[in-house]
């Protein structure tokens, strides 16, 4: 980082390599090119140092930047929110404007660019919310001191220039003079246009510019919604959701979905509008969503709205009633086990709102018994204070689902820990974190294992058994007498009744990506030089075990004790990116290099370096970004002094 210096301004100290450390060598590299197409609109300083700017992106950005104690951190109202391109782009502006004598002036901590800086993206999107509602509010104050007649000129002139609001206002026009059901014929009608187009649309060539324009349909929505005729539109959102089934498989980008999800947010409008009563707006609504099978629709406020108890309790008695339907044939609620799960979540909600909870566990136990949901069950049993209970379903639920459903029999595992964790019985989930470990070899799981064995004091005996393992496959209690009532290491931890002699998982050893991984995450160089060099000769088998261990971690491991090893790492990284031709695979390759100028430098084998750096140049001459981005490899600071 920044060396220290007697100069009152630490930017003019900053490297290359600090800026790359700060915001990574991609928002570097974009950074300097925003900086170079002169996007820095404002730059000035604060009271205390830090930078503020205003930096042109896709839209108007604003970022502070501060350097304390040789470390770059930055603030920005873009949605990556802080140390980013603009940030990196305020910086070389800066340095740049300083390096030819310019004074930036300092600005008072109440000046706007300070304040707008600050915000930072989520602060920026509020204030955005904030500026359109004080627009919107504006701007009707002063249409309302129109006199009509200039209005109707405004409308005319500007429906003719917004082909929308000219569709909008006809069909407003429409409704005045036909019956909503014309206008309802007219969207169907135009919907099999819709359709006929689609059939026809080439989904794997197109980049959107032809993509069937559902525009018009959205209008007619909203005028006839706008008109008050809200359940007009109910209807014709189920054809929307259907139809859109029917095509969905050659929808790849989804723009066409797209499309349909802005026409569905006007349904969802209308049908909080509906007539219906408020336990039938409900079941739309989940209808609605159960044929969403591709999650096109958008975030939608209906659950939100305020429904009486009693309301909810009519929602939950019909749910109830299609649940107990179970031998009707094309039931909407059983055309897969995820619909009739998402059917009972919506139960349960409306059975605690309608101040019926009793009833959620004996429903949640019905579940488990049909479908497997143990989960659910679970959760609600803890919530509800029931923890031995749960703890029987827990075991009941692993061993009936961990063959089908091994996901959801982890998580019930996870949550039996947790409990005897609380419970302070580190014996018993030291036994449950060596049986994981066993069944599935992972550092998050030796992790596990380690944390709860040195709560006991056993794991010198745990440690040594595990890498027994891995080195060799020997697992620590003989396989032929491992039952549900043995334990998985004799003598020590006591059995769980959750041991399964075909569930431990058989390796092929010595686990050379596993070996590594737990040697550099207890800080063994030696062991980490050891299997690396192991893996090394391992050459087919090689391939495999690179998809789990990073070379970039060993090199990090390894660099203090065994600088030359790292180097070559690092060397052989750098030169496969490098070999990529891209630009992108430049900027990740000169994080690689300057790993290999540091620890040269480190060693005092500067020269070393620079012949490295010199030959890099000589092969690679004709690739230009990668000359620049080398060039900033070699120079110390940003500005010279």
């Amino acid at each position: 980082m920044p060396s220290e210096s007697k100069n009152p301004d630490p930017f003019k100290e900053l490297k290359w390599s600090d800026l790359q450390d700060w915001a990574g060598g991609k928002a570097t590299a974009k950074g300097i090119k925003y900086q170079e197409e002169e996007r820095v609109k404002e730059i000035k300083r604060t009271s205390e140092g830090s930078l503020v700017a205003l930096v042109e992106g896709t839209t108007e950005y604003f970022t502070e930047v501060s350097l304390e104690n040789g470390k770059l951190s930055s603030i920005c109202t873009c949605p990556v929110g802080h140390n980013c391109k603009h940030g990196v782009a305020a910086v070389l502006e800066y340095l740049e404007r300083i390096e030819q004598g310019e004074e930036i002036p300092v600005i008072a901590e109440e000046n706007p660019l300070i304040a707008r800086a600050r915000r930072g993206y989520a602060g920026a999107e509020i204030f955005g919310v904030y500026e359109a509602e004080e627009s919107s509010r504006t701007l009707r104050e002063y249409l309302e001191q129109i006199e009509k007649s200039e209005l109707i000129e405004i409308l005319m002139t500007f429906a003719k220039k917004d082909t929308m609001l000219g569709r909008y206002l006809r069909a407003r026009q429409n409704l005045a003079s036909e019956n909503p059901e014309e206008i309802v014929v007219g969207i169907y009608s135009e919907l099999d246009e819709l359709w006929r187009e689609t059939g026809g649309y080439d989904f794997w060539s197109s980049e959107g510019e032809d993509v069937p324009n559902f525009s018009d349909v959205q209008v007619r929505l909203e005028s006839l919604l706008d008109s008050g005729h809200p359940d007009e539109l109910l209807d014709i959102g189920k054809e929307l959701m259907d139809r859109y089934d029917g095509i969905v498989e050659y929808d790849d980008e989804g723009d066409i979905g797209t499309k349909i999800s802005s026409c569905m947010d006007v349904v969802f409008r209308a049908l909080s509008q509906s007539s219906l009563p408020a336990h039938e707006k409900m079941l739309y609504a989940l209808e609605i969503e159960l044929k969403d099978n591709y999650n096109i629709l958008n975030e939608h406020l209906f659950w939100k709205e305020d429904f009486t108890p009693e309301e909810w309790m009519l929602f939950a008695e019909a749910l109830k009633f299609r649940l107990k339907d179970t031998e009707k044939i094309n039931n909407l609620l059983y055309d897969s086990s995820w619909e009739r799960d998402y059917v009972v979540e919506r139960l349960i909600d409306a059975l605690k709102k309608a101040g019926l909870s009793e009833e959620v566990i004996p429903i949640c136990e019905l579940e488990a018994e049909r479908t497997g949901n143990y989960l659910r069950l679970v959760r609600e049993l803890l919530d509800s204070g029931q923890t031995e209970k749960a703890e029987k379903w827990i075991y009941r639920g692993i061993k009936e689902s961990r063959e089908d459903k091994p996901g959801p029999a982890y998580e019930l595992l996870q949550i039996l820990l947790e409990i005897k964790e609380n419970d302070g019985n580190w014996l018993f989930v030291a036994a449950l974190e060596t049986e994981n470990f066993f069944k599935f070899p992972h550092l998050t799981s030796y992790i596990g294992m380690r944390k709860a064995a040195r709560k006991i004091g056993r794991w010198q005996e745990i440690r040594e058994a595990a890498l027994q393992y891995l080195r060799n496959g020997e697992l620590p209690a003989s396989k032929a007498k491992i039952t549900e009532e043995t334990s998985i290491f004799p003598g020590i931890l006591p059995k769980t009744g959750l041991l399964k002699v075909d569930s431990l998982r058989e390796i092929k050893p010595p686990a050379l990506d596993l070996l590594i991984q737990i040697a550099i995450q207890e800080n063994d160089a030696e062991e980490v030089v050891r299997w690396y060099e192991e893996l090394k000769k391992s050459k087919g088998e090689a391939e495999r075990y690179w998809n789990s261990v990073s070379e970039n971690e060993i090199a990090n491991a390894v660099k203090s004790k065994y600088p030359e090893i790292a180097i070559e790492i690092w060397k052989k990284l750098a030169e496969d990116l490098i070999s990529e031709t891209k630009v992108s695979s430049y900027e990740a390759a000169s994080v690689s290099i300057r790993k290999v100028k540091q620890t040269l430098e480190a060693i005092e084998k500067k020269e070393e370096w620079e012949a490295y750096l010199r030959e890099l140049r000589e092969v690679n001459r004709r690739k230009r970004k990668l000359l620049q981005i080398l060039d900033m490899l070699r120079e110390d600071r940003i500005i010279s002094e």
